[in-house]
């Protein structure tokens, strides 16, 4: 062993602390970076020769030990479109596009996929999610229909908002649940009112409204009989429909109704039994089901359209009144007035795009102006074997390397990928503490190394003085 090796030794001893001051260094400087993960440092030590009497001083090798796999804490953001990863995974993501050659859209991404933790993500002017370093954040399309996703071929892409208008759907439906007062007067008597009618907003295929109203008379006891005027506002045929609702009594009079020995079920009280078309009804001709059977759907079906005769506009619309012999829907009860639970019709208006939300399962969801929240993407979460092999890029991003392996993309919560969680992001996984303290041993040990240098050269230089 000689002088020269032991300074040899300590001057590798510098640059590995050299090496692990620069991570420190590095990890202190983004504490504060979204989704950054640090980098700590392992020492190898080096060997020359060595047996059981001898051994020749080697040395140190510094080596960046990378935490990839290490989640910060979660704080939470006014931003709905900021996410974190609650678990395993990375979002997938594109490089910032290139204008592509002969346009002007810069939307020409590259085929390679890169990763973060990163999730401070925002929608750009072009619609597309981007996070605080550019990186665009890739999804799966989904049919807002079926809420079907599409990854058939397994390629996701960046996601971009285009879907600024929902069409109108036309009102094909108009479900019902009241209760008509038992003891009302009868149409005709001396002071009588028509109780209020109800009434409801429909849609046409355009997106146009217009009022449905249904008028509710009471016309005859034992059975009790109430008569159904349906008007459509702008619609053709524009004369009311008039239907002819009877109830159940629990008298022996129900055997006009229907008995158990004609096949047909007698209705508990209060209950529909039948209806039919009123005989003045313009519209006899309209679908109007009839039924002595208990369960069976109360319906009238009314093929209205609210076009011109040169442009025609068809609207059908089926009213559904409940079911014959239930306490669901349309009931005759005791009560004061005509008393509705709910009226509820299926269509939407026309919707303009107002907002972006994000689910658990990392479903975006496109809400609108008419109320409708439909979903067009889903994010999925990509996983790796080793985490930590994965190579470092700007901007907390990631890329894949022989030895992390390849991503495998699966949907939120679903094959050990962890969940998203919107409205939060991850903070980088530096612990400031750890950090000074690592930072005030590897000062002391690049101190010592520095002793072992002095100390050298003083030997050193008493040989050369025997010399002299």
């Amino acid at each position: 062993m000689s002088l020269f090796s032991s300074l040899t030794t300590a001057v590798s001893g510098l640059n590995a602390q050299q090496a692990a001051i620069g991570n420190i260094s590095d990890n202190v400087a983004n504490a504060q970076t979204v989704g950054f993960k640090r980098i700590d440092t392992g020492f190898e030590n080096l060997v020359t020769e060595s047996t059981q009497n001898f051994n020749e001083p080697g040395g140190v090798l510094a080596q960046p030990v990378y935490q990839n796999a290490i989640a910060g804490s979660l704080v939470q953001s006014q931003t709905a479109t900021s996410l974190a990863i609650t678990g395993q995974g990375f979002f997938q993501v594109k490089a910032p596009p290139s204008t592509a050659a002969g346009t002007a859209t810069g939307t020409a991404f590259t085929q390679s996929n890169y990763y973060t933790r990163r999730g401070d993500f925002t929608v750009n002017k072009d619609g597309f999610l981007v996070n605080g370093a550019g990186y665009y954040l890739e999804g799966y399309d989904v049919n807002p229909q079926t809420n079907v996703v599409n990854n058939a071929n397994g390629a996701a892409a960046p996601i971009q908002v285009t879907q600024l208008l929902d069409n109108p759907v036309a009102t094909t439906n108009v479900t019902l649940a009241a209760n008509l007062p038992s003891s009302y007067a009868l149409q005709g008597t001396a002071g009588y009112s028509s109780p209020a009618p109800v009434t409801t907003q429909v849609y046409d295929a355009l997106g146009n409204t217009h009022q449905a109203s249904i008028q509710f008379d009471h016309t005859a006891t034992n059975p009790n009989t109430w008569n159904a005027s349906i008007t459509l506002a702008g619609g053709n045929p524009g004369t009311a429909d008039n239907y002819t609702l009877v109830f159940g009594d629990g008298s022996s009079s129900l055997a006009q109704l229907g008995d158990a020995a004609g096949g047909a079920t007698i209705p508990p009280a209060g209950t529909l039994a039948y209806m039919t078309a009123a005989a003045a009804n313009p519209d006899a001709g309209n679908a109007v089901s009839a039924s002595g059977t208990n369960g069976a759907p109360a319906t009238i079906a009314i093929p209205y359209n609210v076009g011109t005769t040169t442009n025609p506009v068809n609207l059908p619309i089926t009213f559904n009144f409940g079911n014959y012999g239930t306490d669901t829907g349309v009931t005759q009860f005791a009560d004061t007035q005509v008393n509705v639970s709910s009226i509820t019709p299926n269509g939407i208006a026309r919707g303009s795009y107002q907002s972006v939300s994000i689910d658990n399962n990392g479903n975006v969801q496109l809400n609108y102006s008419n109320g409708q929240h439909l979903t067009y993407f889903q994010i999925p979460i990509a996983q790796f074997n080793a985490p930590d092999q994965l190579q470092r890029l700007d901007g907390s991003a990631f890329s894949v390397t022989q030895g992390s392996g390849d991503a495998q993309l699966s949907a939120a919560n679903a094959n050990g990928a962890g969940s998203i969680s919107p409205s939060t992001l991850e903070e980088s996984n530096v612990d400031i503490a750890s950090e000074f303290t690592k930072l005030i041993t590897a000062q002391n040990v690049y101190s010592a190394n520095s002793k072992v240098i002095t100390t050298d050269n003083q030997l050193l230089q008493t040989i050369i003085n025997v010399i002299q």
